[in-house]
């Protein structure tokens, strides 16, 4: 596992002018660009050690901040919503021009992400969903139901639109994994409610048409009949590639280089 206090050896490695990993002669085959779009109440913090991965690779990888969480929670608002979400990753890749993108979504993200893909589909080369939500046009973040239903499943909000993190935080962290859990303990923010109340509409299928794999977190309870349903059916759609890693919700925090890893192998795909 790559430690926050200490460079992984192909961070060293390129420091020094040196070939990462003996793969100076494939490394600019292999070069992908990944854009990783984090979940709710995290920032682009909780990529931290995927992206010291990626990049010690020879990758180029992006990690925004959504708009009123993470370093940027002092942009909170009540009017913050999904288009906001997807306007600021839509709005990196138009301003960075980047093309032939890995686009990869946490939890909450692949909602996001689903929003990008339907406006850039031309830049996308791969959409990577991490234990995501996948919506219909229609659908909203809290499936259907009210937002008072979310307040007692969540709540209670604070100033109406914002939902702080469920006591005890862990995201499937193990409590064996101290530093770890206390570091996203530290930095974890209210997510924006105006997020969940808002219906996705996508004008060009979300990610349909693209190539997308699902990547199933399967460290944690037994699926619902309905989980079970749903993971099936990316097994068994030929639209879909599907993967599993064998960790809790975070598995950027808990297997980060196995996480970084099975990013890298998808991309060699794309």
């Amino acid at each position: 596992m790559i430690s926050r206090r200490t460079a992984t050896q192909g961070a060293v490695a390129l420091a020094l002018g040196l070939p990462a990993s003996g793969k100076a002669e494939t490394a600019a085959e292999k070069h992908h660009t990944f854009v990783l779009v984090h979940g709710a109440w995290h920032g682009g913090w909780c990529w931290k050690m995927v992206g010291e991965y990626l990049r010690a690779q020879g990758h180029t990888v992006f990690i925004p901040t959504m708009t009123g969480l993470g370093e940027k929670s002092h942009l909170a608002s009540a009017d913050i919503s999904l288009d906001t979400h997807i306007a600021d990753i839509s709005n990196l890749l138009i301003w960075e021009e980047l093309e032939n993108v890995i686009l990869v979504g946490h939890s909450y993200g692949g909602g996001i992400i689903s929003g990008v893909c339907d406006a850039h589909k031309e830049r996308i080369a791969h959409a990577i969903y991490l234990d995501a939500i996948v919506p219909k046009s229609g659908d909203t973040m809290i499936g259907g139901a009210t937002i008072e239903d979310a307040e007692k499943r969540l709540g209670p909000f604070v100033d109406g639109y914002l939902a702080p993190p469920r006591a005890p935080v862990s995201f499937g962290i193990p409590e064996t994994m101290t530093e770890d859990l206390a570091w996203v303990r530290r930095r974890v923010t209210p997510h924006l409610v105006g997020t969940w109340t808002q219906a996705f509409s996508f004008k060009n299928g979300g990610s349909d048409g693209l190539p997308r794999t699902f990547i199933y977190c399967s460290d944690k309870p037994t699926p619902s009949p309905q989980q079970d349903a749903r993971l099936q059916s990316y097994r068994d759609d030929p639209s879909w590639m599907y993967d599993e890693l064998p960790c809790g919700h975070d598995a950027m925090v808990i297997l980060p280089t196995e996480t970084a890893q099975m990013f890298e192998r998808i991309a060699d795909r794309a």
